[in-house]
């Protein structure tokens, strides 16, 4: 499954087809479906290069997530006491 992953992503990969802006969007899709499915082949594993894949999918979720642009207030979403955590920074992103 991992060697089928990785033939997927260089057939995904090169430059050429992201220059047509007509194929761009189906390109950004198929790398995220591709990049999900390697961060879900490595999930566990505890070699050198499992830690390495696991490391990186963590660090690209965690961009995504603060690309997002809040949707709600602050104050719609703060917990009392005026706690603010992971589930009050989902409830801003509207998560």
């Amino acid at each position: 499954m991992k060697y089928a992953t990785v033939i997927l992503l260089a057939c995904i990969y090169p430059s050429a087809w992201a220059a047509d802006p007509v194929t761009l969007p189906m390109v950004i899709q198929m790398q995220r479906l591709a990049n999900a499915s390697m961060c879900e082949s490595y999930k566990g594993d505890t070699s050198a290069l499992g830690k390495a894949m696991n490391q990186n999918c963590k660090n690209r979720q965690r961009a995504e997530f603060e690309a997002l642009q809040d949707e709600k207030p602050l104050k719609d979403c703060i917990k009392p006491g005026n706690v603010i955590d992971d589930d009050v920074r989902k409830c801003m992103k509207g998560i």
